[in-house]
């Protein structure tokens, strides 16, 4: 095959095959987390958490396959005492290796020791480059009882929960 007839079917084959299409998958990730922090009252029943959850998220995909990284979230949590309440936001950077790091954002609102919401992949870095994604996740969290009987700015260092992102849709270019 002479070098120009290469160069053409080359040509054809860029052309008619289209951009490349995101590999895209649905995974299954659990985060059992420890956090820490301060509780300030914001409000007259209404507590605010400025912390950290951090811990090791296990990802299983459709496949069986197990893999894990280590989570850094830090949140705001309000806590609202007369209604039983909650909502959250934080920002996650979720580690494989040094140089592979997904960043995510969460946000959620439910009752006392239970908040739903959404967990967003924003960016990425090294294989996680161009990374996407989005699930509806659960947090359970006892702060709530820890909340009721702590005072003003008092360090919480033994708090403890669970992140659930049963259908994590993930896209990679």
């Amino acid at each position: 095959m002479t070098p120009a007839r290469v160069a053409l079917i080359t040509t054809v084959i860029v052309l008619f095959a289209g951009p490349a299409t995101a590999d895209t998958r649905t995974i299954s990730a659990i985060v059992p987390w420890q956090g820490q922090g301060q509780l300030f009252p914001v409000d007259v029943n209404k507590l605010r958490f400025l912390g950290t959850l951090e811990g090791v998220m296990y990802v299983e995909t459709a496949d069986g396959d197990m893999n894990e990284a280590f989570v850094r979230c830090p949140i705001v949590q309000d806590v609202d005492a007369e209604h039983q309440t909650t909502s959250a936001s934080g920002n996650c950077e979720i580690a494989v290796s040094p140089e592979d790091v997904v960043y995510a954002e969460m946000t959620c609102e439910g009752v006392a020791g239970f908040c739903s919401g959404a967990f967003t992949l924003t960016a990425g870095t090294g294989k996680f480059d161009g990374i996407s994604g989005t699930g509806k996740m659960t947090i359970r969290s006892p702060i709530h009882a820890l909340a009721a009987d702590l005072t003003d700015g008092t360090l919480v260092h033994a708090a403890a929960g669970l992140l659930q992102i049963p259908k994590l849709k993930v896209s990679l270019p």
